[in-house]
Formats: C-alpha cells, sequence, structure tokens
C-alpha cells in the first residue's frame, strides 16, 4: 500500500526501470554449483520430491514446507488435467475459437487430438500439439485460458484499457489507516478491503482462478477454495 501511494505522489517523475536478472534465466534448470536457481527449477525439484533450502532463505523454505504438509503444493498443469479433459471434450469447436489465444485454427487441431491420446495428460497433449508454429508456452498459457474461460472479448486491449478499475488493498499498517481513510475517498478507482462488498470483472477473474488453483490441493476446504474472497488484509 505505501508502495501504491508513494508512486501517486511521484507522479510524472516515475520513470520505468527494470532489475537484471543474474545467476539464472526465469526457465533454466539447476546449474550445478550455483547458489542461484529459477522459480522453474525449484518447482520442479520440489515435484521431483527433491528440497529447494539451499536456494532459498529460510523463511520462504518454511512457507513452503508448511503448505506442503498441509496439501497445498506444489502444483503443477498436470494437476488440472480432469478439469482440462473435461473442458476440451465438451466444447465445441465453435466455443474454443472464443478463448483468449486460440487462433490460426488451432481449435481444430485440439479436437483431432485429442482422440488419438491414449490417456489424457497435460504433458501427452502438449507434445502432441507443439509444433514450430504452435510454442510449448504459448500451448501452456493457451490451456489455462481454456481452464479459467478466458474469452478473446473479455481480455481484449479495448476491455482492458481502462485499466484495473479498482485498488485492492492486502494490508496495511496501523500508521497507515487516516491514509487508507482519505484514499477510499479521493482515489479515482474504488479501494477494496472486502471483495465480497464489490464486484468487478477483473477481480472476478481473480477470484476464479484463486479458486480454480486451490482446487488441485489435495483436500480443498471452504478456506482454500475461497481465501482470495473471504481473507480480509492483513495489519502489520
Amino acid at each position: 500500500m505505501h508502495y501504491l501511494i508513494a508512486l501517486r505522489r511521484l507522479g510524472s517523475a516515475i520513470r520505468p526501470f527494470t532489475v537484471p536478472r543474474t545467476g539464472a534465466g526465469f526457465h533454466d534448470p539447476l546449474q550445478r554449483g550455483s547458489s542461484i536457481a529459477s522459480a522453474t527449477a525449484i518447482r520442479r525439484l520440489l515435484l521431483e520430491g527433491g528440497s529447494p533450502a539451499a536456494y532459498l532463505p529460510e523463511y520462504s523454505m518454511s512457507i513452503l514446507e508448511r503448505e506442503h504438509a498441509a496439501g497445498r503444493g506444489p502444483v503443477s498443469l498436470e494437476d488440472f488435467r480432469s478439469q482440462l479433459r473435461h473442458v476440451l471434450i465438451t466444447r465445441t469447436a465453435e466455443e474454443l475459437r472464443e478463448l483468449q489465444d486460440m487462433n490460426e485454427g488451432l481449435e481444430n487441431r485440439l479436437l483431432k487430438v485429442m482422440p488419438q491420446l491414449d490417456q489424457f495428460t497435460v504433458s501427452g497433449l502438449l507434445e502432441a500439439l507443439k509444433s514450430k508454429r504452435y510454442t510449448h508456452t504459448r500451448l501452456q498459457r493457451l490451456l489455462v485460458h481454456a481452464l479459467l474461460n478466458h474469452s478473446k472479448a473479455e481480455l481484449a486491449p479495448s476491455a482492458l484499457a481502462g485499466g484495473p478499475g479498482y485498488i485492492r488493498v492486502l494490508g496495511f499498517r496501523e500508521s497507515g489507516r487516516k491514509l487508507l481513510k482519505k484514499m477510499k475517498r479521493t482515489a479515482a478507482w474504488p479501494v477494496v478491503l472486502s471483495p465480497a462488498q464489490f464486484t468487478h470483472p477483473g477481480l472476478d477473474r481473480d477470484l476464479r482462478a484463486a479458486a480454480a488453483y486451490a482446487g488441485a490441493f489435495n483436500e480443498p476446504q471452504r478456506a482454500d477454495l475461497y481465501a482470495d474472497y473471504l481473507k480480509p488484509p492483513v495489519i502489520m
């Protein structure tokens, strides 16, 4: 929250900048002798039963261990194979064509490949669809759009041109209460403390995505599926 306020005060003085990566790219595999690992490598290590303790701060590792013990991860795209199979076998080509990133007749290729898979897995589907035109990354992104029913219309540049449309507060300090009150009166967009008391297409998409992600947990509870909807801001 203080970060957002600082941006607002800086106004036109803000200049875009990038922080260069060092040691490992985002998708790089584990590098022998390196103390830095990519996010992809850490996830793969967890899924293979290894420990990424050598690549993470102690507090981050304790969070991962806690979530894993509670059955809340790690989660991969393969964990959504049942949901994806249902979506892909119950949609027509016309319905699939409306999904974001579904271009160049890919919906027809998808429907042709599905009956050829002896056993449906996400990795098997990606392998069958992959080509020079359809890269692995593009296909993964497409499957996420299918899982979350993201249409071309709702993600079109014209639909997103107006910005997020709301400011959701995830946490604040006691010293920021007065400033938060002022922001609720003067901010250009609504300041949201409780999603249960506000509705917006972008917020609804976020809530559905969080619920779908939690659906891949071992035994998801209501508090997991609707955590984004129910959880109030953290007061630090």
